[in-house]
């Protein structure tokens, strides 16, 4: 399941921005232009915010010592899925700000948060293997001199 939702999340995205752009358009006939352009800068607004704030939430998590991982983890997806919701928020178009209203809501950011938890698992530290060789580097200050290539005279 993780490599074909990897092999499909660019269209994925693709068909997302395609059905913005045409909810935006369809919404444009049917209000008019003026209250949908109002409509992209409310969304364009909120989203910024929403995304400072989740972003402030992260930083004082990340300085804060945390006693227990899992109440610190948990904290963290639901403000990572706030920044989430607040980017799309930005993204003009009603399909998806209908999913980052959906992502505000708690029982679904608890359900994502918790299908994160469980799917993307393991500890992001970077493993290197293979052989270390450590050196250090000499200046060398003076040039070697060739000497000229001319024929032998015999």
């Amino acid at each position: 399941m993780e490599s074909c939702l990897r092999r499909h999340f660019p269209i994925l995205i693709l068909a997302l921005l395609f059905a913005d752009l045409a909810s935006l358009i369809w919404l444009g006939r049917f209000v008019g232009v003026l209250p949908v352009l109002g409509l992209v800068v409310l969304g364009l607004l909120a989203g910024s915010a929403l995304i400072r704030r989740s972003g402030a939430n992260i930083f004082t998590m990340l300085n804060t010592p945390a006693s227990d991982k899992k109440t610190v983890s948990g904290g963290a997806a639901k403000s990572v899925l706030g920044a989430l919701a607040g980017l799309l928020l930005i993204i003009p178009g009603i399909v998806s700000d209908f999913i980052a209203l959906a992502l505000l809501l708690p029982a679904v950011r608890r359900r994502v948060a918790r299908f994160f938890e469980t799917h993307v698992s393991g500890d992001f530290t970077v493993h290197r293997g293979g052989t270390v060789i450590d050196v250090e580097a000499v200046e060398i200050e003076e040039t070697p001199r060739l000497k000229p290539i001319t024929p032998r005279e015999d």
